[in-house]
């Protein structure tokens, strides 16, 4: 435990090595890996997991704007880094100078990068993205080859990617994705047709890169499931039929300690608004750990910890900083007894998805609102 915490992350790097060396399994020696390490890594520490996988010998990251990307530069990360989405057109010669490669959809942002890109004699490395369906960023897949015609010979700028994003790649039924992918097939095409070549393609995220290979093109970016995560039991069903020794190691547990613990006596009311009251004599313990950790206030009286290897509930409200806990069933417990909200002991585990389920939202979420001020500790 960080000295001075009463909660950290604890982050296994083998499990992180172990499921990139799955991705090249699955894709094969000719596909690119970009591990996404946005948003802090989904919660696992985006300078800490990027060390990781440029030890491994990734050929990109993808990040979701420019302070991500300066925050891996300043800490000697030398892999090629991708800004997925916008940038502040005032970070341009910033973005130059750090080399790191920019996402663009309109010719007003790459007009201005190649006017920067001039004064410092550089050539600014961009990808093209391309909306074929999910109506976020991204030039209309219907107006992306006249987009590209236009921009390909402008000076300072090089076109070193196109992609695109899947809206439904998760579920079982697979009819929109496949139109997004014949979509983007489509473009590459009529790009060919103009005598257009784009070195690299890329259109899959975890789900679609595990599910088919009709997406690989020639990278892949790697989001969810290189934390060791399902993007969906749908995928999960699918994948494992076709790949009988696949297997995702989750990476994160999350752990916190025992602070206080008191005895109750039958019908005392627990917490904000008296939501719970003891049924029977109870040992109530609190852990320092409430929403502003990211410890979610859905979870309020159905939450579950882990302890010396037993599952024990939640009790009361969530409150800020603290959660109650019923321990009466937990023998010789003591002040300072770690507590696991994530991951698993003595053959007992809490999941992201188990907690996604009760809060009525997705694992992503779960792990990616863990508050950025919690340590990551790195195994």
């Amino acid at each position: 435990m960080p000295e001075g915490y009463l909660t950290w992350v604890e982050i296994e790097k083998d499990a992180i090595k172990h499921n990139l060396a799955v991705f090249q399994k699955v894709v094969g020696p000719h596909v690119k890996l970009m591990p996404i390490v946005k948003s802090n890594a989904y919660g696992h520490g985006m300078v800490g997991i990027a060390e990781i996988a440029s030890d491994f010998g990734v050929d990109y990251l993808g990040v979701v704007n420019l302070a991500e990307a300066l925050e891996l530069r300043k800490n000697h990360i030398l892999t090629p880094i991708l800004v997925l989405s916008y940038f502040d057109l005032g970070s341009i010669e910033e973005a130059l100078e750090n080399n790191i490669e920019l996402t663009v959809y309109d010719r007003e942002t790459v007009r201005k990068i190649s006017e920067e890109a001039k004064k410092l004699n550089k050539r600014a490395r961009l990808h093209v993205k391309i909306d074929t369906g999910t109506a976020r960023l991204g030039i209309l897949a219907k107006e992306a080859a006249e987009f590209i015609d236009d921009i390909k010979d402008i000076k300072g700028i090089e076109l070193v990617g196109i992609f695109t994003h899947f809206a439904d790649s998760e579920n079982a039924d697979w009819t929109y994705t496949n139109q997004q992918i014949l979509e983007f097939k489509n473009l590459l095409f009529h790009l060919q047709k103009r005598n257009i070549t784009i070195p690299l393609m890329h259109a899959a995220c975890s789900a679609a890169a595990l599910v088919s290979a009709d997406t690989h093109f020639n990278l892949v970016r790697v989001g969810i499931s290189l934390y060791g995560l399902w993007p969906s039991e749908e995928t999960k069903q699918k994948v494992s039929s076709k790949y009988s020794w696949l297997e995702l190691k989750p990476a994160l547990t999350w752990k916190t300690k025992i602070v206080q613990i008191k005895e109750l006596e039958k019908r005392s009311p627990v917490g904000y608004g008296c939501s719970y009251k003891t049924s029977k004599k109870t040992r109530l313990a609190i852990i320092p750990v409430g929403y502003h950790e990211g410890y979610s206030r859905l979870l309020s009286n159905k939450g579950e910890a882990l302890i010396n290897g037993k599952i024990v509930p939640v009790i009361g409200r969530v409150c800020m900083n603290l959660t109650m806990i019923d321990v009466t069933k937990v023998r010789d417990i003591k002040v300072g007894e770690e507590v696991i909200l994530i991951g698993k002991k003595n053959g007992q585990e809490i999941t992201a998805e188990e907690i996604a389920k009760k809060t009525n939202t997705i694992n992503y979420e779960v792990i990616t609102r863990i508050n950025p001020l919690i340590p990551r500790v790195y195994l």
